[in-house]
């Protein structure tokens, strides 16, 4: 292990059999990580089973002190060769990362700083995985766990904060891939330069990860003088995915929904939010400067609503409808982009390279809140010949119920007449009347040499 300073107090070896007692693994000058003992054996097939002791965990003293251990029941891994590369299987019936630190708090006057502490543990039921090093040109590492349950609770007492806060929290079904790309041509010491780092992506660096999870339900409780709580939370499961590259960076992610509940003595009401499915995702070129590279963002969120004692708050009347809400957020296209160049140039005080829009499609803007709903769409190219993006193209974009919503703003005192009059004017200068009742339209064109249109009349 390099730059690891690695010791076994006693060993033992019987045949294909290596005991190890009294084992550490520290850093120089660092705290030590400790295992009490340790069994290899070596395998008919060249593989290497290893099953640690009970006792393992490190204590430090620096810094505020603290120590941390590995419990576990049944914890076992098998090393093996596979091709050029080493894989280690892992597995274990249960094991818990148990942590106890004290810190040095913070004083916001001239009395002295009392420590903080913080305990907790983490810890996984039914594991199994494997870690893989293959070398090479490029050298690829590579992480697979899954777990039928994953929990963890924490405390945390700050008296400088005048807090204490605990959480608890269980999530089913636990599942995670990871892969790592690492150029041989590059040192990662110097990787925090961006000529560097950019050089690293071109030669291969890249990263990938998957995770996955079953339903999950945790708590929240807060000792505190300006704000006590206690929350619970109910969500569903979900998936997610991040990719790391010279020509993409990538990340989706989505839930099934959410409950969540709180309750405090500041509040004058208890809080309940609840929501269906949930959607994320954000796509964007790294280093596309020869051909554009894709990018896209989506956001969505269905039917988010609040309790009624939280909607009296505002509207004790009931003059804005309680509908849930819904938002979406849909949109592509492609652009010339060098982030790297860009981070390196604004090190160096230069000027960067100026990123060329050339496609942007909305394929769903929407949003339904009160009883109104505004949706859009449109589709626009870009001309980069004068230096700045000229669009061409159209959107259209309907809105229903706002006329409504605004009579209910004023209902509800959260609008004053004169506010909802210049809100009616401006949508009356750039809409029209819709086919149905409450409802408005406006098509928005942008036309060669900077003209832009609404239902076609030129306002610039």
């Amino acid at each position: 292990m390099v730059g690891l300073e690695v010791k076994a107090a006693t060993e033992n070896k019987d045949g294909g059999k290596l005991t190890l007692n009294g084992i550490s693994i520290a850093p120089p000058g660092g705290p030590a990580f400790t295992i009490s003992d340790m069994v290899l054996t070596e395998a008919g097939d060249g593989s290497v089973s290893i099953v640690p002791g009970a006792d393992i965990g490190a204590e430090w003293s620096d810094h505020g002190s603290g120590s941390f251990k590995l419990v576990h029941e049944g914890l076992a891994l098998t090393a093996r060769q596979d091709g050029n590369g080493l894989v280690y299987d892992f597995g274990a019936d249960k094991l818990d990362v148990v942590y106890d630190t004290v810190t040095p708090g913070y004083s916001f006057d001239e009395t002295p700083a009392q420590d903080v502490k913080s305990a907790g543990t983490f810890g996984f039921a039914g594991l199994a995985g494997s870690y893989s090093d293959r070398p090479g040109a490029n050298r690829n590492f590579g992480l697979t766990l899954k777990a039928d349950k994953l929990a963890y609770e924490t405390a945390v007492d700050d008296p400088m904060m005048q807090m204490k806060q605990t959480t608890k929290s269980e999530t089913d079904g636990v599942e995670l891939t990871l892969g790592l790309t690492l150029p041989a041509s590059v040192s990662l010491a110097a990787a925090n330069e961006p000529s560097v780092f950019g050089a690293a992506l071109q030669d291969g660096l890249a990263l990938t990860v998957t995770t996955r999870q079953g339903d999950s339900n945790g708590s929240m409780s807060q000792e505190s003088p300006d704000f006590p709580m206690n929350m619970a939370i109910k969500a569903g499961g979900g998936d997610a995915s991040l990719m790391f590259n010279k020509d993409t960076f990538d990340i989706q992610s989505s839930g099934a929904g959410l409950e969540l509940d709180v309750t405090s003595d500041a509040m004058p009401t208890p809080v309940r939010v609840t929501s269906g499915p949930i959607r994320f995702g954000l796509t964007s070129p790294v280093i596309a400067t020869e051909t554009a590279g894709e990018y896209g963002l989506v956001m969505k969120l269905s039917q988010f609503s609040v309790n009624e004692e939280a909607w009296a708050l505002i509207d004790p009347a009931g003059a804005l409808k309680r509908d849930a809400a819904d938002l979406a957020v849909d949109i592509t296209g492609k652009t010339k982009l060098d982030f790297i160049g860009m981070i390196e140039a604004s090190e160096k005080g230069t000027e960067p390279p100026v990123p060329a829009l050339e496609t942007l499609n909305i394929t769903e803007l929407g949003l339904k809140v009160a009883g109104a709903a505004l949706a859009g769409t449109g589709a626009f190219t870009f001309d980069n010949s004068m230096g700045i993006p000229m669009p061409l193209g159209e959107a259209n974009v309907s809105i229903t119920g706002a006329n409504a919503l605004i009579d209910g703003l004023i209902a509800a005192g959260l609008m004053a007449d004169e506010d909802a009059m210049g809100a009616r004017m401006m949508m009356g200068a750039f809409m029209s009347p819709g086919a149905n009742p409450d409802e408005l339209t406006s098509k928005i064109e942008a036309k060669e040499g900077f003209e832009l249109y609404v239902n076609g009349q030129r306002i610039q």
